[in-house]
């Protein structure tokens, strides 16, 4: 039996709520691990005797991990099965939360390149279940809930790790969150045989990361969808890794009040998510959908600029919100129309040739922009420079918008 003929008949019965819960929560956690040691920047960097702006390089460590194994991902969740990639990404991030309690600098760059490993398949394998599960109608909506785990991720580090750290330390802090990642490891054990019923073991992994870039350059929207991904990530990672910093450092706001305002814009990039996909399934043009949002944060970014210390809350939280709303909320569509447009089949693998790109994007993003804040001497001033990113991202867009290219791979 053919693979596609494996994928057609293998699909379990199983509630889209419970498909959509864990995949989300996946998301979610494995974000989680990604800003744990960013959300505790300036008291780590203390234990490390660095400057805040370190946790540019941390993630970046990260992401670069997550770009080597995402080319690879769409083969391994072919070959193993998307449960068995979803065990394998909450086993590495879980672990490599416990390394950066250890507060040792090298064991910390293990540890973030073993987070990046494991957040690199989170995407792919949820892209597999949910391109089956999901209603074609709701599909634009399904994937931005389950992409909503990315800033609910970043909102849960935002608001439990300071309070944590502030009774136990920010090490204890990290290590005991490690347990959250393992526990819901349970639920998708249970799943495991419905969930790998399609998987594959004649799947070779040898050619794995060229056979998703090769799918994403044969096709001009994939392209598209590459570059725009791309900016957008890298200018929404440096949002997340560096608002608390910025807040401490230039706002004059104390860690848990900062934290508190980060989770306002891991809110509002929820609604942003949520949002811009219920437009897309009404409307359709997810391309150009994805090309205003770019717009709009430039717009945020440049605001974000202007932000200083005297500036009434209302106003700050204002501008943050809308920043969050924009650059926050764009992955949902962006999830969607990868899927659409590569097709049940090959799911897996564009989304992991795309996902190449946007890692690309935060591996240079946080580090570049963590050296410009240093020489600049301000952190708000290099989200203005920034801005930059998500306008070239939105033009990338533009010659598959007046092409009317989104017809699927073949």
């Amino acid at each position: 039996m053919s693979v596609r003929q494996t994928e057609t008949a293998a699909v379990p019965s199983e509630p889209l709520f419970a498909v959509l819960a864990i995949t989300t929560a996946v998301q979610g956690l494995a974000t989680f691990a990604v800003f744990a040691l960013p959300t505790l920047a300036p008291k780590a960097a203390e234990a490390f005797g660095l400057p805040p702006q370190f946790v540019g390089y941390q993630v970046s460590i990260i992401y670069f991990a997550a770009a080597m194994i995402s080319g690879y991902a769409g083969m391994f969740v072919r070959r193993y099965g998307a449960a068995s990639a979803s065990l394998a990404a909450l086993s590495a991030c879980a672990i490599g939360m416990l390394g950066l309690s250890t507060g040792n600098l090298a064991v910390t760059i293990f540890a973030s390149a073993l987070i990046g490993l494991g957040y690199g398949l989170t995407n792919p394998a949820a892209a597999h279940l949910l391109l089956k599960y999901a209603p074609a109608g709701r599909r634009n909506l399904i994937f931005a809930i389950k992409q909503a785990g990315v800033p609910l991720g970043a909102m849960l580090a935002a608001t439990m790790l300071p309070r944590l750290s502030e009774h136990i330390g920010w090490q204890s802090a990290i290590g005991v969150s490690a347990s959250l990642l393992l526990a819901l490891c349970i639920p998708l054990l249970s799943r495991r045989m419905r969930w790998d019923a399609d998987a594959d073991p004649a799947t070779g992994l040898k050619d794995g990361a060229l056979a998703g870039l090769k799918l994403v350059a044969g096709n001009p929207v994939l392209r598209s969808l590459a570059v725009t991904g791309m900016c957008f990530a890298g200018f929404q990672v440096c949002l997340i890794a560096f608002m608390v910093t910025l807040l401490v450092t230039e706002m004059g706001w104390s860690l848990v009040n900062a934290g508190l305002i980060a989770a306002v814009v891991q809110i509002a990039g929820v609604a942003g998510r949520l949002t811009w996909s219920l437009i897309a399934d009404r409307f359709g043009h997810g391309l150009t959908i994805l090309c205003g949002i770019g717009i709009i944060a430039a717009s945020f970014g440049l605001l974000t600029a202007t932000m200083m210390p005297s500036w009434p809350l209302a106003g700050l939280i204002a501008v943050l919100f809308g920043f969050g709303f924009s650059i926050v909320g764009w992955n949902g569509v962006y999830m969607a129309e990868t899927a659409r447009v590569s097709g049940a089949r090959d799911v897996g693998l564009a989304t992991g040739g795309v996902m190449i790109f946007n890692f690309g994007g935060v591996i240079a993003a946080p580090a570049t922009f963590g050296v410009i804040a240093k020489a600049t001497g301000s952190l708000a001033a290099t989200f203005g420079l920034f801005a930059i990113l998500p306008l070239i991202g939105a033009l990338a867009l533009w010659p598959a918008i007046a092409r009317g290219r989104s017809n699927t791979v073949r």
